[in-house]
């Protein structure tokens, strides 16, 4: 909404400078809508560097996985392959009945920006069944009257998101 209120006071600013034939209204309305501009543009700056109006707010949510390896073997396992500096591919079963297990937090090279903001990665936990904890960061607005002003069409509020499979110390973790 701010996109439409910025040239709303642009407009009304232009009138009453070049239209209003009293010099004292033409002062007055001038001075209120110049002022109100830039106000504007200042919020829609301040929005747009530090985020005003916006909060960040994290999340976190916890799934159970399984094996990766075949139900007949008494030891846990999960392949990794290490992708940059510290990001992994994990292999595991999202439910107990998988016949196989698949590949789970692989990048998507067709959305490079979404693929920046997740990583993924393992560790050895002192705990009974693997869980994957996804811990997920966003901007989200303060209330209704800053998202009213600042919300923007198909705007993507992500900062980051972190995937940590715990897995139980007993557990093999076959790196690729």
């Amino acid at each position: 909404m701010i996109l439409v209120i910025i040239p709303l006071f642009v407009i009304l600013t232009a009138a009453s400078w070049f239209l209003i034939p009293s010099k004292v209204l033409k002062a007055i309305f001038g001075t209120i809508f110049s002022l109100a501009m830039i106000a504007s543009i200042g919020l829609l700056a301040a929005n747009m560097d530090a985020h005003y109006g916006m909060k960040k707010e994290t999340t976190v949510a916890t799934k159970e996985v399984y094996s990766a390896a075949p139900a007949q073997m008494p030891v846990g396992m999960v392949a990794a392959k290490k992708i940059g500096t510290d990001d992994y591919v994990l292999v595991y079963k999202d439910q107990e009945a998988d016949k196989e297990a698949s590949a789970h937090f692989v990048p998507d090279t067709s959305d490079i920006v979404k693929a920046v903001k997740q990583s993924a990665t393992y560790k050895k936990a002192d705990i009974q069944t693997a869980q994957v904890k996804t811990t997920t960061t966003k901007w989200v607005y303060k209330n209704d009257t800053y998202k009213w002003l600042f919300k923007q069409n198909k705007e993507d509020n992500l900062v980051k998101e972190v995937h940590t499979l715990e897995v139980p110390t007993s557990w093999q973790v076959v790196l690729k």
